[in-house]
């Protein structure tokens, strides 16, 4: 998602999957999965063994690219007398990538002293080894708040980047380094004052001089007050200038409750945009010369979403799902499907999405530990994930990833540590300057 603190984003999930519920007869996959999980928790507090342990096998069959889920299974089995089926769900867990501590953990203290268990825990500790042959292609100075966004403009060269604190597009000159060897300078785009939330997605229109951004009130944007919650917009700033010619709102409709949140867009070739509503079952669309936002497509597969990409080759636009994996609208029919990965593969936690100059589509996950980057090869007509390939994983620059781009060189730029974490409580000032490290990786 956007990378907000982990408990409004939960906040937002949790909303999302109750809507999602509300609307649908039949719930998604996913959300069936995560409210069989709820009750296999209810289980466990309530010393129901047999309960837990049906109700995370009943969860795990329809999702088993859920690495908690799995996680909490081989808890449930040992409970329930079945070690000897604990370690070949942990193989599972590592066969996805993921990591998780269980060594540490009490639920497992039965298995410690053994060598299978002993084995699995060095396969999950492996997938925390650094992976990959990326690099630090530059470093933004100086920040205070949360850089979120990047956008790269190629006639100029120059990168922009949201700030989802300061409320503000920094922009830095496209050459790695001045004539002297040292860090280009970073300065303020938009001018000072509120016209912008917290800004957060980017994209370059350069056919129409726009640089349009994803905006929205988020606990951690300077002046940010209870009321401003679920607040969010499109805005179009000029790409010359840097000055704010609108910004369109969401407009409520009536009995609309959501916490409404645009954390990124897309640009269609025809200069619509498309932003995907991390609060709400929807992707909005602002239409090629109109002056409101169009609810374009709701969906109760919409859990979580993030990024997007729009590949009007294929006739789709791809949605990120934090909590629900990859997605697929029609961009005639507008219908939604959720992609089915390959086995051993997990798109769980994706927050941005950048389609490569080949076509495939570059996922940025920072919802799994250890961090990574993706690389997914599509079927014929982008109507399958053909195949999944960790690009970058788990380096030390890139601790809390955020949103990228291709840029300079067809290569995958992206914001290597948001910073996030920093802003944990709503209304905390901003923080002491630091550099911003921008991870660069070839595709």
């Amino acid at each position: 998602m956007l990378r907000v603190p982990l408990s409004f984003r939960f906040c937002l999930l949790f909303l999302a999957l109750s809507l999602a519920v509300a609307r649908a007869a039949q719930p998604p996959v996913a959300a069936q999965a995560m409210a069989l999980a709820r009750e296999a928790a209810t289980a466990a507090e309530a010393d129901d063994k047999a309960g837990y342990l049906a109700k995370m096998e009943a969860a795990v069959a329809l999702r088993p690219d859920f690495p908690r889920m799995l996680v909490n299974l081989a808890a449930a089995q040992l409970a329930n007398d079945r070690a000897d089926d604990v370690i070949p769900t942990l193989e599972k867990l590592a066969a996805l990538g993921a990591h998780s501590p269980v060594e540490k953990s009490a639920e497992f203290v039965a298995l410690r002293g053994q060598k299978e268990f002993q084995a699995v825990v060095k396969k999950l500790a492996a997938n925390l080894a650094p992976k990959g042959d990326g690099e630090i292609a530059f470093s933004l100075p100086g920040m205070t708040g949360v850089v979120e966004g990047v956008a790269w403009r190629e006639k100029t060269g120059e990168f922009f980047f949201g700030d989802a604190h300061n409320r503000c597009v920094w922009v830095r000159a496209g050459a790695t380094k001045d004539e002297k060897g040292a860090e280009r300078a970073v300065r303020r785009f938009t001018p000072e004052g509120e016209e912008l939330w917290g800004v957060l997605g980017l994209a370059v229109d350069d056919e129409r001089g726009i640089l349009w951004a994803a905006t929205s009130a988020v606990p951690a944007m300077a002046g940010f007050t209870q009321p401003m919650d679920g607040t969010a917009g499109l805005a179009e700033i000029d790409l010359a200038t840097g000055a704010v010619r609108r910004v369109i709102p969401i407009e409520r409709r009536a009995g609309d409750q959501q916490s409404h949140v645009l954390g990124d867009l897309a640009l269609g070739p025809d200069g619509s945009v498309y932003l995907p509503d991390s609060g709400g079952p929807t992707v909005w669309r602002l239409a090629p010369g109109a002056n409101a936002l169009e609810a374009w497509v709701e969906s109760a597969e919409f859990l979580s979403l993030q990024g997007a990409v729009v590949a009007a080759d294929v006739g789709a636009l791809f949605v990120a799902d934090h909590a629900n994996g990859l997605l697929r609208v029609d961009l005639g029919s507008r219908e939604v499907r959720w992609l089915e990965t390959p086995e051993n593969t997990t798109l769980i936690g994706i927050d941005g999405l950048v389609r490569a100059p080949n076509g495939d589509l570059i996922a940025i996950q920072n919802g799994l530990r250890p961090k990574r980057v993706l690389r997914l090869m599509l079927g014929t007509g982008g109507e399958t994930v053909a195949s999944v390939t960790v690009l970058e994983s788990a380096h030390i620059t890139m601790a809390a990833p955020a949103l990228g781009c291709v840029a300079t060189g067809g290569h995958l730029f992206f914001v290597g540590n948001s910073g996030w974490t920093r802003f944990d409580e709503a209304g905390a000032p901003a923080t002491a300057p630091r550099p911003v490290p921008i991870f660069r990786t070839k595709l």
